[in-house]
């Protein structure tokens, strides 16, 4: 009895070891981070969140949650770094960014290898074009998540 017990209990320990590393692998988003629910409109639409972290400096990180790159794929998770943003009046904030977009792990995401995106976000709705590769357009239009 006392065999099962220890075995139950090394599988419970090994279940939470993994889970926490995989949790560990998702990048923390720093300064003060904006959440958007909306829809991207490219060949096809689809919705998604996106956020947002700006800092003082006037750097910017954006964090995409359940993008497609095709209608019929299966949603990922990117990263894109090296944004910046401008302050241009109280209402919000311009936002540019040329990255290559990444997985939460930190390898480069295949399918998108250039992310140009060019845009105006706000307390209450983030609009903003974005090209792919050089030449797919889309545009993402989403109202802030409270």
């Amino acid at each position: 009895m006392r065999k099962y017990l220890f075995l139950a209990i090394a599988l419970v320990v090994g279940v939470l070891a993994f889970t926490s590393c995989e949790k560990g692998n998702e990048p923390e988003l720093k300064g003060k981070v904006y959440h958007y629910h909306g829809i991207s409109y490219t060949e096809f639409e689809f919705e998604h969140d996106v956020y947002i972290s700006i800092e003082d400096n006037h750097k910017m990180t954006m964090k995409w949650v359940g993008v497609k790159v095709k209608e019929d794929a299966e949603p990922v998770n990117l990263y894109l770094y090296n944004g910046v943003w401008e302050q241009e009046d109280e209402s919000g904030y311009h936002i540019h960014c040329d990255a290559t977009p990444q997985l939460p792990d930190g390898t480069p995401f295949k399918e998108w290898e250039e992310f140009d995106i060019d845009g105006w976000c706000g307390g209450e709705h983030c609009s903003f074009d974005y090209h792919i590769n050089g030449t797919t357009m889309g545009i993402f239009d989403g109202d802030i998540v409270k």
